[in-house]
Order: structure tokens, then sequence, then C-alpha cells
């Protein structure tokens, strides 16, 4: 089992399918679309907004199921997500490399986890991300620590935006189980791959 796969499974699951239904559809990106409208409004759901995040993300799923859905079933199963990020490990080399909405998405993720809107990204947030997105808050600690660089800790045990940006890039890309992005997405590897894998919808 590659840490790519594992990493993919982990964060297919856990973020980009929202109805659980073990493949990412046009629908997953419409309750995206709510989410991200609810956060804005603080909790209060206006159509509006939601309309307007509608389009932004269709331009997101436009993106992705041009280039994996690569049988034109209007939906991209975890095989094709993982071919896909398997290529863009591949071709790319930096974060700016990246499909435009992937980095769209990194900036969002950025500002939903800056829960204290500083610019930065400290274990304080990384722990509250993990308790609201039920993950093992035990390892908050071990894992922040693990992707700190010289830079990082000089700046007092935080992330810069560019710093996490690389970070989510060195997560969606790497091949190499030592990488220093693989726990900003939190602790996958307290995800166990059977039980991942037993979440994906087979054909």
């Amino acid at each position: 089992m590659s840490i790519l796969r594992h990493k993919h499974l982990f964060i297919y699951h856990k973020y980009w399918d929202f109805d659980g239904d073990g493949c990412i559809t046009w629908d997953d990106f419409n309750l995206m679309a709510e989410k991200y409208a609810v956060y804005q409004r603080r909790g209060k759901y206006e159509q509006d907004v939601v309309d307007r995040w509608k389009k932004i993300v269709k331009t997101w799923w436009d993106s992705l199921s041009s280039q994996a859905d690569t049988n034109k079933d209007a939906q991209v199963d975890f095989d094709e997500w993982l071919k896909y990020f398997d290529n863009l490990s591949n071709t790319t080399k930096i974060y700016k490399d990246l499909p435009e909405f992937l980095q769209n998405f990194t900036q969002l993720y950025f500002i939903t986890l800056d829960y204290n809107k500083d610019g930065l990204f400290d274990i304080k947030d990384y722990r509250t991300y993990l308790a609201n997105y039920n993950m093992d808050v035990t390892r908050a600690e071990e894992c922040f620590s693990y992707m700190l660089n010289d830079a990082d800790w000089a700046n007092g045990g935080k992330m810069t935006r560019e710093r996490f940006n690389f970070l989510v890039y060195d997560f969606f890309v790497s091949k190499d189980p030592n990488s220093p992005g693989k726990y900003i997405c939190g602790p996958f590897d307290s995800f166990s791959v059977q039980e991942l894998e037993s979440k994906i919808k087979r054909k």
C-alpha cells in the first residue's frame, strides 16, 4: 500500500465525498457550496450566498471532472481520483503548478482553519481542526511538530500561508512516506487502509 493511496483514501472520504456514498459527483460539490456559504454567513443559510458558492464550486467540479472522469459517467471514482493526483505528482513541481481549483481550495482551507484569523496556522488551530473533524486530538502535538521546519520554529511554531500551501501541495503529490506535509490534513494513518477502502463505491 503506497502512502499516496492511503493519504488520498483519507481526503477522498473526509473532505470531498460529502454525501458519503463512496464516489464524488456534482452532488458532493453542491453540498460543499452549502457548507461554505453557511460558514461565510456564520451559521445562516442564505440562498443568494449559496447560489454564489455554487457558481464557484461548479468551476471546480468542471475542472476536476474534465480531467479525472475518464469514462465520462458523471462521477469521479477513487481510482480516477488517484490516477489524477498521481499524474499531478509526475507533472508538477511546486504549489503554483497545481490546477487553479486546487489552489483555490487550498486558500479556502487555510482561511477556515485559521480560527483566530491572525494569518498564521499554529498548534491551537490544528488541535481545534482535529476536534471539529472528529480526528485523534491526542496526536495533535506529534503531527503538528512533525511538519514544522526551522523557519516555523523561529516564527514561534507557526506556519505562514505560503508554508501551509507548500505542505498541502506536498500532501497532494508526494509519494515519500517521510514527506513533511503528510499530516497537514490530519493524522490520516490513524484510519486503517481497510476501513477507508471499505467506503469506496464498487462498480
